[in-house]
């Protein structure tokens, strides 16, 4: 069960792991003491209108297309008129430009290092839990389906919303960084 100080937060950070934001509630299923511990494929309980921002960094990629479309439409239920959804996650088009230039060495910073191209696209498409990687037009439209406007793809760490700005926390890899207003 949520906190109470949870189920009434204004800004709400989905699928934090261990990158805890101050002012936030942080969620995740499991994490270090100050994680909000919920299953973020169950329907959030938060009263609709209840948030003015979300934020949620390399999670939406860990769960299936329909298990997305359900918690991108809780985010819209639950923020406020105006308020704004911020999504980073892999770039699919990223990874392949990588694969169709034949370069396996973008990621070797963290250790992912793949012996061809084509364990390039595989592995980059399974390993580390990851069941749907999007591209822009395809979450674009799932944002749109979901009910969120003004949709925009965004560089990493700035945002027109003061506390929507350096929130990223993983290497940049030419992550798919999207604000998307309810």
């Amino acid at each position: 069960m949520m906190a109470k100080s949870a189920r009434t937060a204004s800004k709400i950070h989905l699928g934090c792991g261990s990158n805890l934001l101050d002012g936030w509630a942080n969620i995740d299923i499991a994490g270090p003491p100050g994680v909000v511990k919920f299953d973020l494929l169950q329907p959030l309980p938060y009263p609709s209108g209840a948030a003015d921002l979300v934020f949620s960094e390399h999670f939406i990629e860990h769960v299936r297309k329909d298990q997305a479309a359900r918690l991108l439409a809780e985010c819209a239920r639950f923020l406020r008129p105006g308020g704004v959804f911020r999504v980073s996650t892999p770039d699919l088009s990223v990874l392949v430009e990588e694969y169709r230039s034949g370069r396996v060495s973008e990621w070797a910073d963290m250790g992912w290092l793949p012996e061809s191209p084509c364990d390039l696209i595989n592995e980059g498409m399974r390993l580390w839990g990851h069941l749907y990687v999007w591209d822009e037009s395809e979450l674009t439209a799932a944002l749109v389906r979901s009910g969120f406007t003004s949709i925009s793809r965004v560089a990493r760490h700035e945002s027109a919303i003061p506390d929507l700005r350096g929130l990223e926390c993983r290497p940049f890899h030419g992550d798919l960084i999207l604000e998307a207003t309810k």
